[in-house]
């Protein structure tokens, strides 16, 4: 019964939230497309943003850049990364109960994200050689916050992604690595898991037993995870990139590892290698996105055989590290 009602719930909110962000880009792009074209346009892109589908129906134009075009899109692909657990929690807050743990540190780490990201596109493409000297100062910070929301998974180009600077490009590969929180639309290894390693790291500098946050300790378990989530998502991404870079001669280190990132967090933006993958790429791609949208943890745990309780505890010794 429980699993029912939070079917119902989840479905009732997405399809409220997602004709919302419609009916708001069809009141906007009526006037520009036309009532009736405009109707499609508004649903289809309406679903793609709050699904971090990344999916335009605007061809070598590009989705359009005015500012509230930018602002809907941004705001739907940002509740849709923001998880189902996430939006379950706001929606009750207001009666009285109080955010979770959870809930609180996923909002805090996006919101992190999303400055660090506006803020450092905005710097790295108003330097010399940036590709969007020429914008008015206000429409550069819409861009460029809007395709810092768009790097985690959601793969809308407001700015042509070749034409970025490498500075750029590196910090969007960050935050296509990241990616969205856990249980949400997105992919990449999560907020959640850096979370939690921040934590853990910021613990260990101060000498404490355990992570620890908001008078609560995490469970050294989650650590663990929070660390082979990590690994194995290094792993796969530089695996592929290796096996890419191996099978297509004369390719660049730098667009080989930005299209594999980006398919590992299911974001879909691409500096424009995309087209000149061979078939053993194309299937390494694949690969990487089925990987990226699953988990790595989940396919660690169901790869890995259950292993009976030990009987036997081994002594402890200790290798150099760092």
């Amino acid at each position: 019964g429980a699993i029912l009602e939070l079917t119902r719930r989840v479905l009732l909110g997405v399809t409220l939230i997602e004709l919302g962000g419609a009916l708001l880009l069809w009141v906007h792009w009526r006037d520009l497309y036309g009532p009736e074209r405009a109707v499609f346009l508004a649903i289809f892109h309406a679903v793609s943003a709050f699904c971090n589908a990344g999916f335009d129906l605007f061809g070598r134009e590009g989705i359009p850049t005015d500012g509230l075009s930018l602002a809907i899109l941004a705001g739907l692909i940002f509740i849709g990364g923001l998880g189902i657990p996430v939006l379950s929690d706001l929606l009750t807050w207001p009666r009285g109960h109080r955010p979770s743990l959870h809930t609180r540190i996923t909002l805090g780490v996006v919101v992190v994200l999303l400055c660090t990201g506006g803020i450092g596109l905005f710097l790295g493409e108003s330097l010399p050689g940036g590709s969007l000297l020429e914008v008015s100062w206000p429409h550069r910070l819409g861009l460029t916050f809007f395709q810092s929301v768009s790097a985690r998974t959601a793969g809308f180009a407001g700015i042509p992604i070749e034409d970025l600077t490498p500075a750029s490009q590196l910090l969007l590969m960050a935050l296509m690595f990241i990616g969205a929180a856990p249980a949400s639309m997105g992919g990449g290894m999560t907020t959640g898991t850096l979370a939690v390693l921040v934590l853990a790291l910021w613990g260990y500098a101060r000498g404490l037993p355990s992570a620890q946050i908001a008078g609560r300790s995490l469970d050294p378990s989650m650590v663990r995870k929070a660390a082979a989530v990590l690994t194995v998502s290094l792993f796969v991404v530089l695996l592929a990139a290796w096996l890419i870079l191996l099978t297509h001669s004369n390719s660049r280190l730098d667009p080989v590892l930005f299209e594999v990132i980006s398919a590992f967090a299911t974001c879909g933006l691409s500096t424009g290698f995309t087209g000149e993958l061979n078939w053993f790429g194309q299937l390494i791609i694949v690969l990487v996105m089925f990987w990226g949208r699953l988990g790595a943890l989940t396919i660690v745990l169901a790869l890995a055989q259950q292993q009976p309780r030990p009987l036997v505890t081994y002594p402890e010794e200790s290798i150099l590290i760092g």
